[in-house]
This record gives structure tokens, C-alpha cells and sequence, in this order.
């Protein structure tokens, strides 16, 4: 009997803690793309505000990887074609919709068209007025596949950095930006904050930007740090 017992206990007990068990994430890669103040590298290391928000998410799962820092087609091409792989921080459109596995929002994402402040010849009431400018955008961005949709054309960027300096130098007419960003950008590179002025509010792509896993990611991963982000944001950002 004592042996009965004791059989039903050892099968209770591994039944209870494999039902709870964490699943494996050595295979888990993260991902994320140069965004300052967002997400950036420094000393090896990445660093920013999506950063350490990520990092809460991974305290509840005693998950503590590496985080490979690249430009963002790099960082999106990777999420998109290999399995295990987590990403951030990514705008959720309909076209990524069921390509990637959600997790949740990161931070905000407020987006303006800048020009060069001393320009007085630009003016923009409407989407439809941008066919008369010159806009420059990073490459694969959701801002500038936006205006793309909108049938504006738009050159690609390879940094904003660089789309500053174009708008200085009458290059470029304007550019689309998060308003936390570009003000971060100009008091690096030494500029005033005010140098370029938001002109136009592109509203429909103003929205958080998330953290989402590549299609062929086992469900149990995705649905541990689903657990886990609500654990860590139990009221939302």
C-alpha cells in the first residue's frame, strides 16, 4: 500500500512540475534595431528606454540573453525569416499583422513630418500636399511604407542622422520622425532643439510600438512571455 502510495505521489508531483515548467529559451535570439533613444549599443551593450522596458518583461522569466543591436532592415529581415527570434521595437500595421506573434507594446510612438525650421515656403493641410515635396525616410521603416501607401514618393535614408543634415541642407524638404526621437537626435549631434519644426501630424501611425516574435517560435515560448509581459505591465504602459 505504502508502495501505491508513494507511486501516486511521484506521478502527481512530475505530472504538477512539468505542467509548470518553464519552457526553453536557449534557442530564443533578440533582436533590435539602432533607435535612439529607444534602443541603441553601448559599450557592447544594449541600452534605452525599449531597452530596459524589454528587460522587465525578461525579469519574470529569469531570461537574461543577449541583445543584438542592428540597423533596422537587418534587425527586420532577421525577425521575419528565422523562427525564435524576438523583436523590438516594431509598429503593428495589417501588413505584419500574421507575420509575427504580438507580445505587447513597448513605448510610444509619436510621429511628425519635420522640415527645416527656416523654411517658409513649405506648408502641408493634408496627406495629398506632400506630392509637392521632397521626403526623405529610413529604409523599411513604417513611416516611410506609410507614405508609400499614400502614393507619395519618398527617398530612402540609411539613418535619420543623416535625413537631419539632408533637411539643413535643403537636400531634403522634410522628413517623418517620432517627435522623442529627433529632439534626441539634435541635442547629440549639437543642434538646437527647435532647428527643425514638426509641420504635419502623421496620426494613423502614431501608436506604441511593440515586441513580437517570428512566425515558427514554439507557442508555449510565445505564450510564456505573453504571461510575463502582463505580469510586468498588469495595467499597460
Amino acid at each position: 500500500m505504502k508502495s501505491l502510495a508513494k507511486a501516486i505521489f511521484c506521478a502527481v508531483f512530475f505530472f504538477s512540475t512539468n505542467s509548470f515548467a518553464q519552457p526553453d529559451f536557449s534557442k530564443v535570439k533578440v533582436v533590435t534595431s539602432f533607435y535612439e533613444p529607444y534602443s541603441f549599443a553601448e559599450e557592447g551593450a544594449a541600452q534605452g528606454i525599449a531597452v530596459n522596458q524589454v528587460r522587465k518583461v525578461f525579469a519574470q522569466l529569469h531570461f537574461f540573453p543577449n541583445i543584438s543591436v542592428y540597423p533596422w532592415a537587418r534587425a527586420y529581415n532577421i525577425a521575419l525569416n528565422m523562427p525564435d527570434t524576438l523583436i523590438f521595437s516594431m509598429a503593428r500595421t495589417p501588413e505584419r499583422e500574421e507575420k509575427f506573434h504580438w507580445i505587447g507594446p513597448v513605448v510610444g510612438f509619436d510621429v511628425h513630418l519635420f522640415k527645416d525650421k527656416k523654411r517658409k515656403d513649405i506648408h502641408v493641410q493634408n496627406l495629398a500636399e506632400l506630392r509637392n515635396y521632397q521626403i526623405g525616410a529610413l529604409r523599411k521603416d513604417v513611416k516611410g511604407q506609410y507614405l508609400k501607401k499614400q502614393k507619395i514618393a519618398v527617398t530612402e535614408l540609411t539613418s535619420e542622422e543623416n535625413g537631419i543634415k539632408l533637411l539643413l541642407n535643403n537636400r531634403l524638404d522634410l522628413m517623418p520622425a517620432d517627435i522623442t526621437a529627433t529632439r534626441y537626435r539634435l541635442e547629440k549631434m549639437g543642434l538646437s532643439p527647435d532647428i527643425l519644426e514638426p509641420v504635419y501630424h502623421l496620426s494613423e501611425i502614431s501608436r506604441p510600438l511593440y515586441m513580437a516574435f517570428s512566425l515558427g517560435t514554439q507557442m508555449e515560448t510565445v505564450n510564456a512571455f505573453r504571461d510575463a509581459y502582463q505580469r510586468a505591465f498588469p495595467n499597460g504602459l
